[in-house]
C-alpha cells in the first residue's frame, strides 16, 4: 500500500495517467482499515491507562514526522520550483500553489502542523493548512485524531454499547462537511470497520459487531462512491485468508503477506509513506536545474524516487522509528499505574 502511494504520486507528477495507480488515496483507505483493527487489538489486549497509551502512540508518529516536517519546511522553495518545472497538470499546479501558500503564511502553518492538528482546521479558515508543507501528512493528522479518540470508541464497541459507538461515529460524520478530508469524521466509518473486524473475530463474539461493520461498509460506499469497494474487498480478502487453516489454499495470500520481504516492507512502510515526496520533488528540481528533460528526466525522477525512498526508509526506520518506539515504551512504563485504565 505504501508503494502504491509512491507510484501514484510519481504517476501524477509525470502525467502518466495510470487510472488505478493515480487513485492512491485508496491505498490510504486500506491503511485506515488496518489501523482501526490494530489499535482495537492493542487496546483490547493491554489494560493500560490513557496517558501511557497516548504516549506510546505519540512516540510512534512524532519522532519521524517532526524531522520530515523540518526538512520539508526548509525545502518549500524547492517544492514550488519543482512542481512548476513538471507538466502543468491539476495535481502539479495544486502542489505548487500549496507550497507558495505555506511560504506566505509559514508561522501559522507550522503552528498547526507541529502538533499534527492540520486536519482540525475548518474549511472556512483562510489559507487552510491541511495539505501544505508535508502534503501526505494529512492522513497522519487523521491517524493522530483517531489515536486520541480510539479508546472510547473501541471500548464502546468491545462492550457492545452500540448507542455510544453510534453517537461518536454519527457526531463525527455530521461534523465532516465543515472540514477537509484530513478530519477524522471523513474516514471514521473505515476506522469503525477495522475495529468491528477485531471485535467480530474474537472467540465467542456475537454477530452484532459483524453487522455493524457491514453497515459501516455500506455507509462508506454511500459517502465516497463505489471506488471504496477496492479497499474494502482487499481488506475482506486478507481477513478471510488469515482465518483459514494454514494448509488451505485460501490461506496462501496471508502466508505470502507474512513472508520476509512483505514483512520487511511493512516494517518500513511509515518511513516510505512520509519520506517519498522529498526525493520526488528534489530530483525534479535537480533535473530542471541541470536542464535534463524528456524521457531521461522522467526515468531519473521515477527510479530515483523509488531507490532513495527505500534507502532513506531503511535509515530512518533504524535510526528514528525503532528508537522512538522503544523510548515510548520506556516513558509509558514510567507512567503505568498513574491513572485508571480507560
Amino acid at each position: 500500500m505504501a508503494w502504491w502511494v509512491v507510484a501514484g504520486h510519481v504517476s501524477l507528477a509525470l502525467a502518466w495517467k495510470l487510472p488505478l495507480i493515480d487513485r492512491n488515496t485508496l491505498a490510504v483507505d486500506v491503511f485506515i482499515l488496518l489501523s482501526g483493527f490494530v489499535i482495537a487489538m492493542l487496546i483490547d489486549r493491554k489494560d493500560e491507562a490513557y496517558p501511557a497509551y497516548i504516549v506510546r502512540r505519540a512516540f510512534r508518529l512524532f519522532p519521524l514526522y517532526l524531522p520530515v516536517l523540518a526538512i520539508s519546511t526548509l525545502l518549500l522553495g524547492v517544492q514550488a520550483e519543482a512542481w512548476a518545472s513538471l507538466p502543468p497538470t491539476d495535481a502539479n499546479l495544486n502542489r505548487m500553489a500549496l507550497a507558495e501558500q505555506a511560504i506566505k503564511a509559514l508561522p501559522s502553518h507550522l503552528f498547526i502542523h507541529i502538533p499534527l492538528l492540520q486536519g482540525l482546521v475548518p474549511l472556512s479558515f483562510a489559507d487552510n493548512p491541511a495539505y501544505t508543507i508535508v502534503g501526505q501528512a494529512w492522513s497522519i493528522s487523521l491517524e493522530w485524531q483517531f489515536y486520541l479518540l480510539a479508546p472510547f470508541l473501541v471500548g464502546a464497541m468491545l462492550r457492545q454499547r452500540w448507542l455510544v459507538a453510534a453517537a461518536i461515529v454519527g457526531g463525527l460524520l455530521a461534523l465532516a462537511p465543515l472540514f477537509t478530508g484530513a478530519f477524522l469524521g471523513a474516514k471514521i466509518l473505515l476506522f469503525a470497520i477495522g475495529i468491528a473486524t477485531h471485535v467480530s473475530t474474537k472467540p465467542g463474539a456475537s454477530g452484532a459487531s459483524a453487522v455493524i461493520g457491514l453497515i459501516c461498509a455500506l455507509g462508506a460506499i454511500a459517502v465516497d462512491g463505489f471506488a471504496q469497494l477496492i479497499p474494502l474487498l482487499l481488506w475482506a480478502a486478507v481477513v478471510f485468508s488469515s482465518r483459514q487453516p494454514t494448509k488451505s489454499v485460501f490461506h496462501l495470500p496471508a502466508r505470502l503477506l507474512g513472508a520476509r520481504i512483505p514483512s520487511h516492507m511493512g516494517d518500513i512502510s511509515y518511513s516510505i509513506y512520509l519520506l517519498h515526496m522529498i526525493p520526488l520533488y528534489g530530483i525534479a528540481y535537480l533535473c530542471a536545474a541541470f536542464g535534463l528533460a524528456g524521457t531521461l528526466a522522467q526515468a531519473a525522477i521515477a527510479v530515483g524516487t523509488i531507490v532513495l525512498t527505500y534507502l532513506g526508509s531503511l535509515a530512518t526506520y533504524a535510526a528514528i522509528e525503532k528508537p522512538g518506539i522503544a523510548a515510548g515504551a520506556r516513558v509509558a512504563r514510567g507512567r503505568a499505574g498513574t491513572a485508571p485504565s480507560v
